[in-house]
């Protein structure tokens, strides 16, 4: 060896060595002090999945993803150096199925009664609805609330947009039809007003969850269902009210907040924030391995994508098919969980993904947990897998089809705009926004969407184990939330995915309380692969919706 490569060898050792101890030095440093509280601010988006690089992140920052709140609490519960916990409340930007998993984790975190959560509200809706705030903080040992803060509990209300009207002065025809009497997404367009069957579907989807948030939070304070039911009824209330009611434990500012958790905390208060904490360490770093796949956003043909600019998500039926049949033939992962959050889309894309799961089955466990939304497409990837896990309020099934074109002739013709042609075929215009369906082309568009309804109906009940009949009773394109669809068989579990990882476990004979290594996939793109992508095509119209 020569004094050149002795010389290079070792600078290269020194580098190594001095990154190696800047990287201890960083992680000792993040390490919180015996007595610390950890401090969660809850005010702004909370994404299911962030991408390592791109131009969001550059905009506006790393956003915490669900996954690392969640994962904060659980490994906060067991440190001993965690005391307690803080939490401030202010609109946090997540629906109903992840508020659910948030403040069963909060819950989760004060189980063993050895350690305490405190909620701040500077108020519960300013001049707006405060059910959600107020319910995410009931998951808490106590609440404070700002003097001049209100809590405004107020009931659930679903209202929906009709834009017939508007079409018909646009001279705008809609041209639609649907397999299944619930199925209701086209309504919007078709109707000026909710049909019986959309009233029927959305009315018990509201009686669901409203059960739900008032039995969560007469829990949380320790009051009868009808206590909290006259209090609702009785909303909103202003601080003293609340305070009154015992809707809330002080009036405080967070100055004040603070020094009263000083002397509960004895003498001090070392908070230290979700980001900073995982510095030290995550729960789901070491142990068996688990496949964790986010499906989100719109089911499509092709590849993922984020938008760039504003976060979205589609669910690429090319990536997840082949995520899922990676990690199915990596012998180093025991189980898979997919996370699906998604109000549906292609019925080829949808049908592309759930053959990989049917190829998965037997093979390797397989749990979906979904999020807010796993409805239409949505729910058609997830329901060949060994088992689903949704939390009480998401939003599920809709087992059913549609499909339509809107027919902008007479938009057109006001404008002064008009069109001719010359076709060869006897349905050249069946995708042409000129002209309806003739009665032929009708009988054919009606007879493909009975072919996909008879699929998708045949394909849900062989993954959920019963006969055709059973699954056509609950669907015809009905919503579900989460505690009904458990009732109805179309799901296995209520929970997050702390529930999906560990039922994923136990399936893999491993133990379900102990920890895992999560192998996030697909893997996210970098930002010059986002930013300069190519565009193979337009989508037409999706039809699980």
């Amino acid at each position: 060896m020569t004094k050149g490569t002795k010389r290079a060898l070792l600078i290269v050792g020194v580098i190594v060595g001095a990154l190696v101890a800047i990287a201890y030095t960083v992680r000792l440093s993040n390490q919180p002090s015996r007595g610390s509280v950890l401090e969660m601010v809850l005010n702004e988006d909370i994404p299911e999945y962030v991408p390592i690089d791109g131009l969001p992140q550059i905009l506006g920052g790393r956003k915490l993803t669900m996954r690392v709140y969640v994962e904060a609490l659980r490994l906060a519960r067991d440190d001993r150096r965690i005391n307690g916990l803080l939490v401030a409340i202010d609109g946090p930007g997540v629906g109903s199925a992840r508020l659910q998993e948030l403040r069963d984790a909060i819950v989760d975190f004060q189980s063993g009664g050895k350690k305490w959560a405190v909620a701040y509200l500077e108020t519960a809706g300013e001049f707006s609805p405060g059910n959600r705030d107020y319910y995410l903080a009931t998951a808490c040992g106590s609440i404070w609330l700002a003097p001049p803060g209100d809590v405004n509990l107020t009931g659930l209300r679903a209202e929906v947009s009709f834009v017939r009207g508007t079409l018909d002065k646009l001279g705008i025809v809609p041209d639609f039809d649907h397999i299944g009497k619930y199925k209701n997404a086209m309504n919007t367009i078709t109707d000026t007003a909710m049909n019986d069957a959309y009233r029927e579907s959305l009315d018990a989807l509201v009686k669901s969850v409203y059960g739900q948030v008032k039995e969560g939070m007469a829990g949380g304070r320790r009051m009868s269902g009808e206590q909290m039911t006259a209090l609702i009824d009785g909303g909103p209330h202003i601080g003293p009210t609340a305070l009154r009611a015992k809707l809330v434990d002080s009036l405080g500012y967070r100055d004040e907040l603070e020094e009263h958790l000083k002397s509960k905390n004895g003498g001090s208060l070392p908070l230290i924030k979700v980001g900073r904490y995982l510095k030290s360490g995550r729960f789901y770093d070491r142990g068996p391995k688990i496949a964790l796949i986010y499906g989100l956003g719109g089911v499509s043909r092709g590849e993922s994508e984020i938008n760039p600019l504003t976060g979205e998500n589609t669910m690429g039926s090319d990536t997840i098919a082949a995520a899922i049949k990676k990690a199915r033939e990596d012998s180093s992962i025991r189980a898979i969980v997919f996370r699906v959050d998604s109000p549906g889309g292609s019925y080829i894309a949808s049908d592309v993904i759930y053959h990989e799961v049917m190829l998965t089955k037997g093979r390797k466990p397989l749990v979906v947990s979904m999020g807010d939304l796993a409805g239409s497409g949505g729910y058609f990837v997830a329901m060949g897998a060994d088992k689903i896990v949704a939390e009480p309020s998401t939003i599920t099934a809709s087992i059913g089809v549609l499909a339509g074109k809107l027919v902008t002739t007479g938009f057109w013709n006001k404008v002064g705009i008009t069109f001719d042609a010359v076709q060869r075929g006897a349905h050249a215009t069946f995708f042409s926004t000129s002209a309806k369906y003739t009665p032929e082309e009708r009988a054919i568009f009606e007879a493909w969407l009975e072919r996909i309804y008879k699929d998708f109906v045949t394909k849900a009940a062989k993954g959920r184990n019963k006969t055709f009949d059973q699954i056509h009773a609950v669907a015809q394109g009905r919503i579900w939330s989460g505690e009904d669809a458990l009732r109805l068989g179309l799901i296995d579990e209520l929970g997050g995915l702390t529930t999906a990882i560990r039922r994923a476990l136990v399936m893999a004979d491993c133990d379900p309380d102990g920890r895992a290594q999560l192998v996030v996939m697909p893997e996210a793109k970098s930002l010059v692969s986002q930013v300069f992508r190519g565009e193979d095509s337009m989508p037409f119209i999706p039809v699980l919706r």
